[in-house]
Order: C-alpha cells, then structure tokens, then sequence
C-alpha cells in the first residue's frame, strides 16, 4: 500500500525522518505539520506538503477535526502519524488527524512517544489524554515511554527515536502494518520488541492492534471526548 507519513510537531518530523531512513517505506509521501513557523519552514523542505497549525486552547474534542480536514484530504488511504506526545502541538494534532483519517475510512498506524517523568506532571497528564485518543482511532498504535530509555545502556544521546523505529523494523520483518493491526491477541505483538528494550514491568516500546475494531463511528467520537 502507498502511505502518506503525517509528521506533527518537531519531535513527530524527527521520528518520521527516522522511520523514512530505514526504507521500510520508500514509496511514501511526506506530510509535515507544526504550529512553530520556523520548525515547519525548516522541515517541510523534505515533505510533499506542508501545514501551519492553529495554537489550539484547552482540550480537544471530536468536533475539532475540522482543524485538520484538509490535511487527512491529502493524505492516501494508508496514513502513518508520528508525534511526540506531551507539547501542544502533538498532542492536540495527532489524535484529531487519526480520528479524521479513521472517520474517513482510511488504515491509520500511529507511532508516538510519551514525555519523561521529569518533564512534569502537566505535560504528562497531557500526554496520557492524547495517547488514549490515539489509541482509539488507531488500527495500530506503537507507543515508546521516554522515561524508560536511561535503563537502555546501549543507547546515546542522538538514539531517543531508535527502540520505536527498531520496533516497527522487527515488527514489519514478520508482519505487513495491516497483518498487524489484525492480530487478535495484543500480547503476542509485544513478542517482536528487541529483547533489549523490555524493560521490567513496564516495557520501553508498547505495540496495540485494532483495539477499537467494530465500534461505530459515534462510540469512537464518544470515547474520543472522555479524554
């Protein structure tokens, strides 16, 4: 399938430019969006199309899909998000394109990160809302916890997107994204994490399938407005 990589905020374009680096997806095109006009001039060099986002206020709900409409009406059928989660700008963006994308009709893969422990509890009560947002207007969700990475001695100062990119490149030597989204039983995902990123009792790198699959488009709106 072709997809279109939807890169939301700086951290979301850093990740995707990692993702894009390992071939996985040479076809792809590139979709960059950011609030900050400077990160976006500065990275929509290497994008097919390029967004300014409005500084969306207080919490997001469905009805605010209409932000993101001309974005999701660019992208093909296949739509991969990446974002880092805890800042304004992914997450707001990132959980109102995938729940356009999905309402629409398209396969939507969001890959993501979640902030450090350090970076505050505003940022991470944040980041908890817009992760279950994802999660339920996503056929597949890979989901990397930064406050894990210390306890990984292999990795450096410049690998902070390398265990999720490492994941998704296992995962996709067994399984097409589809193949993925499809798997019945979330534990068995977990099984194509690099062992040296399951980290004790709360793993590093976290794969779900098609969680939501079945629900009607009103249940996922609903859902989608608890958070």
């Amino acid at each position: 399938m072709n997809e279109t990589i939807i890169a939301v905020g700086n951290g979301g374009y850093n990740l995707a430019a990692d993702l894009i680096a390992t071939g996985l997806f040479p076809d792809a095109r590139l979709i960059v969006c950011d609030t900050n006009k400077k990160d976006l001039e500065k990275n929509s060099v290497n994008g097919a199309e390029s967004f300014l986002l409005e500084k969306l206020r207080g919490k997001v709900k469905s009805g605010d899909t209409t932000f993101v409409e001309e974005i999701v009406e660019k992208a093909s059928d296949s739509v991969i998000i990446c974002a880092t989660l805890g800042g304004m700008t992914g997450s707001k963006y990132a959980p109102l394109i995938a729940l356009e994308a999905i309402l629409k009709g398209k396969f939507v893969c969001s890959f993501f990160s979640m902030p450090y422990e350090f970076e505050g509890e505003q940022k991470n009560k944040r980041a908890m809302n817009a992760r279950m947002q994802l999660i339920v207007s996503s056929n597949l969700a890979v989901q990397q916890n930064n406050d894990r990475l210390k306890e990984v001695q292999s990795l450096g100062l410049n690998d902070i997107d390398k265990p999720l990119v490492d994941t998704i490149k296992s995962a996709m030597s067994h399984k097409s994204l589809a193949e993925l989204a499809d798997t019945k039983n979330n534990d068995s995902l977990q099984a194509y994490i690099p062992e040296e990123y399951r980290v004790r009792d709360m793993p590093l790198v976290w794969i779900r399938s098609n969680t939501y699959h079945g629900i009607s488009d009103d249940e996922r709106k609903n859902i989608f407005n608890l958070y």
